[in-house]
């Protein structure tokens, strides 16, 4: 039995990242965070959220749990960090010939927030794997 739902997870990830769209090259990638993260910038998160999701190989589901629990934890601390004032992207780092990670942070009032971009160089291109944000400023200093 848990092989057989290994097998349907597997078949489930192969085909999300079938369906979804491709990079052809690396330098669309950084271009791609960029405009996510304009939104971003703006406080558009379902303008943001939206521009991945072609790109993403997370199930529907995955993506609109992000998208609410990005919703509910800046409620939670919209005061401390306050409204959004732009946003910087700081670079890629590629690992081997298969991994990059695009580097960005949201600017607000009182605090920077990392937003990191991992994508996998799938067979038909390069595929938004997945990203993050959090308010771990100093984990972008390691």
């Amino acid at each position: 039995m848990r092989q057989i739902l290994l097998l349907v997870v597997l078949l489930i990830s192969f085909c999300d990242v079938s369906r979804a769209d491709v990079f052809k090259s690396e330098e669309q990638l950084q271009s791609f965070a960029e405009a996510a993260m304009a939104k971003v910038g703006k406080g558009d998160f379902d303008g943001a959220f939206g521009s991945m999701k072609p790109f993403m190989v997370l199930p529907q589901a995955e993506l609109d749990s992000l998208v609410v629990n990005t919703r509910v934890q800046r409620g939670m601390v919209g005061a401390r960090f306050g409204k959004v004032v732009g946003y910087e992207c700081l670079g890629a780092k590629k690992v081997g010939q298969s991994l990059i990670k695009v580097t960005c942070i949201e600017k607000t009032e009182n605090h920077a927030l990392p937003w990191l971009f991992y994508f996998y160089k799938a067979p038909r291109g390069w595929v938004l794997n997945s990203f993050t944000w959090n308010d771990n400023l100093p984990s972008l200093f390691n």
